[in-house]
């Protein structure tokens, strides 16, 4: 069967771990981002896999319902689909109270807005079509736990399981129901890490415990936890709107 991945914040860290692996092991991956990783030619060329770059700004929420039109015109009409909600912001790592209506803005639009107007556009445009379709929505422990100084990210990953959760249980009600999950990666070695670990201790009063993951090499790399959710994304009955966990997965 032919495979299309489509993922978004395709150009760093756990997105471009995962674009890299599904250019060896699929056949078209469309990569949203604001930048093209320079590898990802080299590496589809090597393979003989269809690329298609799209640039984006997942913070312009208002292009996103066209955007989803634009993607379904690239994807083969008998292709599998696999759509990985990947991109987020970590910022702002503020108590309530200082965090600041931009900075708050933006953490709803690309953590929160961004991957629900694309799965509404999506679970719409492709309701009739008959085939394998899995929306995973990248997750956290945060959506489950509070942290101090991540309400914004806590709170926006918490509104996004929640929207997987009641979409999941819609779509085993319909004809051609798309799957959707959440998968939480756990700590990785990646630029969101590197933000965690230097923001002001007053603001994130964890900051020294995420400081013992980077020195005792307790960060999982973003290639394993890429490996990790392909794995899964291969088992034939996920379970509609469920969290899982790469714990539970090793």
């Amino acid at each position: 069967m032919v495979k299309t991945f489509i993922i978004t914040g395709a150009s760093r860290g756990l997105g471009a771990a995962i674009a890299k692996q599904c250019l060896q092991k699929s056949d078209h991956c469309i990569l949203l981002s604001r930048t093209a990783h320079p590898e990802m030619v080299e590496i589809a060329d090597q393979f003989g896999t269809k690329l298609t770059f799209i640039s984006v700004d997942l913070n312009e929420i208002e292009q996103l319902t066209s955007l989803v039109n634009k993607i379904l015109e690239e994807v083969d009409e008998k292709s599998e689909i696999y759509f990985v909600n990947n991109a987020g912001v970590i910022e702002p790592i503020k108590p309530v109270g200082n965090l600041g209506q931009e900075s708050l803005e933006t953490s709803l639009r690309v953590n929160f807005m961004a991957p629900v107007v694309l799965a509404d556009a999506f679970v719409k445009r492709t309701k009739h079509w008959d085939r394998k379709k899995v929306m995973v929505n990248i997750s956290s422990g945060a959506a489950k736990n509070p942290y101090h100084g991540w309400a914004a990210y806590c709170s926006t990953k918490a509104g996004l399981e929640m929207f997987t959760r009641v979409a999941g249980l819609e779509q085993d009600k319909v004809p051609f129901p798309m799957t959707l999950i959440s998968f939480s990666p756990g700590v990785m070695d990646t630029g969101m890490q590197e933000t965690i670990r230097s923001a002001n201790e007053q603001d994130f009063s964890d900051r020294e415990k995420f400081h013992g993951y980077k020195e005792k090499g307790t960060l999982r790399s973003p290639e394993f936890v890429a490996e990790k959710l392909l794995e899964l994304l291969e088992v034939d009955e996920l379970e509609n709107g469920k969290f899982y966990d790469i714990k539970s997965l090793l």
